[in-house]
């Protein structure tokens, strides 16, 4: 008995001291330790969990959406042009963290809008530059877990929901960008091509209508392409831009009064001698009227050219025209180019610089050159981003029109714009032509270095051809650059029909309203003449015609729709009226008189022939008295003035000793 009791006293003790460690380590948990353990517990139970904001859209200039965010469960086709702005705003719940960047047009101005990496961070093109808008601030919530692991939110718990992203709109028109992918790539396959670039711009607001090239690449898988594929070559990539640069130095040579369009240059047959080196036209020239060497791409002119204006002029204007600098655009790896100073200048940069050699441009810059002469002369920072919109669809940034400086006058504008066209009418560009629509623009053809012989490859070369539509009052520049095509074919050949197909389809498409822009014929007649009004207060005289070959002149005043009469059988022009200087009206008739004093038919606009005897009824005395000196007629005057009769009357027969009476308007 008295061990029953021991042994119970020794259990009850040893329940006694159990129980006080139990009572005590729970104290030490619920009062010593709780707040630790309270943290553990919930750090079991809880968890904070992100809420990624919702990567801002990219939308062209229309709203139609380039580039989303969406849950990576959601369908391949699920983002699209037709996805609203309050979808997208819609918060992510923790179920939906995993989100993806979508490209729903695929490679359609890829390289324009970059991509992400794997921190969802933009590492190329507007997703690079305008990351920090896009982006947005990511949020969090608490959400609990039961002893099977399974989640759930919980109301009254802490949470900041996330602010998404920023919309961003182009200036790029999706179909414009359609249309210059299309008719690009299918040029590069057609004359097995290494690659080429394309810009459509506005030339009033600098905004860039499609930037292209060829070949592009998908950013839904960018890893799959290499680095090269997926540069933006129209800004990155520098080339030496040939003919088409001459538009510059004919705008220098006009702005400076160092060549008119009727001036005669001497052609050489083609040949130019210069420290030993030789410049060759792609065919041999005699003499050409200024205008003429621009629209047949006479390298040998533009030499001549060249070395009047001087190296200072030629380098102050080009680097005004923007070459040498980055255009400022917003899109990163933007190539400034070359243009070396002066001290730097070769014997031979002068001549070759003016003909686009010597010098290294992006295509970017061209087009802002070729902007500033269909700009009337001001050059204007090209623009890409129109503006970006909060979530509340606030403006939060609209992009401005920035007046970079004026290069030329309005005058020398217009003046560059009529030779251009004259490139497309008769000259090297005629292949860009189109019915209906005033085209104006320039071939260019230049050489690549050959790396082995450190001169000019004879086969790899960069055609390009960059226009204006309509000439006369420009609303679309349009530049296409060519890599490498097969067996080195001319600009003229291998850019300028892509360039005609690429306005052509831009004209003819039904959601596109530049059809009544560039070609209705009230707006082209209203335009045209209104232009020509313009051109004739502002460019004070007119070119010198003498000693310019008949059909050079013809040419160059047709061009500017000068109304003209030709009189005489001779080959070059001895004599015209108005004289260099005269103020030109829309109402001025100009006369020319060739050199050769036989009986000769007259020739110009509507003009039919007749007999021997000019007609000199209407024309002011003094063109009347040399038409007739110069058919070997003798003129008898009665009075001053414009002729108002003559003796004998137009249709007569007359031998070269013959008399002509004339009779004036006022008596004498």
């Amino acid at each position: 008995m008295k061990v029953f009791k021991t042994r119970l006293i020794v259990v009850c003790v040893f329940l006694a001291l159990c129980f006080c460690v139990l009572i005590g380590r729970l104290f030490q948990i619920q009062v010593i330790s709780a707040r630790e353990y309270s943290k553990i517990s919930f750090r079991q139970s809880k968890q904070r969990t992100l809420i990624p904001a919702c990567r801002g859209s990219i939308r062209d200039r229309q709203g139609r959406v380039v580039a989303e965010t969406m849950p990576n469960n959601s369908p391949a086709g699920a983002a699209g042009g037709g996805s609203s702005h309050k979808q997208r705003h819609t918060p992510v719940r923790p179920q939906d963290t995993s989100l993806k960047r979508v490209y729903p047009y695929g490679e359609l101005a890829g390289a324009v809008l970059g991509y992400l990496g794997k921190d969802g961070y933009g590492l190329a093109g507007i997703e690079y530059v305008f990351d920090r808008y896009l982006r947005g601030e990511d949020g969090w919530c608490i959400i609990q877990k039961d002893g099977r692991n399974n989640r759930y939110s919980r109301m009254g718990m802490p949470e900041k929901l996330p602010e998404n992203g920023f919309d961003l709109y182009l200036t790029i028109d999706l179909e414009i960008q359609k249309i210059v992918e299309k008719v690009l790539a299918q040029t590069v396959k057609q004359f097995n091509a290494k690659g080429g670039m394309c810009i459509v711009l506005d030339p009033a607001s600098g905004a860039v209508l499609a930037m292209a090239n060829a070949p592009s690449f998908n950013p839904n898988a960018w890893k799959q392409y290499h680095q090269e594929q997926r540069r933006n070559n129209c800004i990155v990539y520098t080339y030496e831009p040939g003919s088409t640069f001459k538009v510059v130095t004919a705008a220098i040579a006009l702005q400076e009064d160092v060549k008119n369009e009727g001036d005669s240059i001497n052609g050489n047959n083609g040949v130019y001698e210069i420290y030993d080196q030789v410049i060759r036209d792609h065919k041999p020239f005699g003499k050409l009227t200024f205008a003429d060497a621009l629209s047949y791409s006479s390298n040998v002119c533009f030499a001549r050219v060249g070395k009047e204006l001087g190296g200072k002029r030629v380098y102050t204007y080009t680097r005004d025209f923007g070459f040498g600098s980055v255009s400022g655009m917003s899109l990163p790896g933007e190539e400034a180019g070359v243009v070396h100073p002066l001290n730097r200048w070769s014997g031979r940069t002068l001549v070759t610089m003016v003909m686009g050699q010597e010098l290294s441009v992006t295509l970017l810059q061209m087009m802002a050159a070729f902007g500033a002469i269909a700009n009337n002369g001001v050059l204007v920072e090209p623009s890409i981003v129109d503006r970006i919109v909060d979530a509340k669809g606030a403006v939060v940034m609209k992009s401005s029109l920035k007046v970079k400086r004026r290069v030329v006058s309005e005058a020398t504008a217009l003046r560059v714009r009529a030779m251009m066209k004259g490139v497309v009418d008769y000259g090297t560009g005629k292949q860009a032509g189109l019915p209906g629509i005033s085209i104006g623009g320039k071939t260019g053809t230049s050489q690549k270095i050959d790396t082995e012989t450190g001169g000019y490859s004879k086969d790899r070369v960069w055609s390009s051809f960059i226009g204006l539509a309509p000439a006369e009052q420009p609303i679309l520049v349009c530049g296409v650059v060519i890599d490498e095509p097969q067996t080195g074919e001319l600009g003229g050949i291998v850019a300028a029909p892509a360039f005609r197909q690429i306005v052509q389809q831009i004209v003819s498409h039904p959601d596109l309203a530049y059809a009544e822009k560039l070609i209705s014929p009230d707006a082209a007649d209203s335009s045209g003449k209104q232009d020509r009004n313009r051109l004739y207060s502002l460019c004070r005289k007119l070119p010198d015609m003498r000693g310019l070959e008949k059909g050079s002149a013809a040419a160059f005043l047709a061009m500017e729709k000068i109304p003209f009469e030709i009189i005489g059988a001779g080959a070059r022009i001895k004599y015209q009226s108005p004289m260099v200087g005269k103020a030109l009206t829309s109402n001025t008739r100009v006369m020319l008189y060739t050199d050769n004093q036989k009986n000769a038919v007259p020739e110009g606009n509507g003009k039919t022939a007749h007999a021997a005897l000019p007609d000199c009824v209407g024309k002011d005395l003094r063109d009347a008295v040399n038409a007739l000196n110069l058919k070997g007629i003798v003129p008898y005057i009665q009075g001053t003035g414009v002729v108002k009769e003559q003796r004998p009357p137009f249709s007569g027969n007359f031998q070269s000793s013959a008399v002509c009476t004339l009779i004036c308007s006022f008596e004498g």
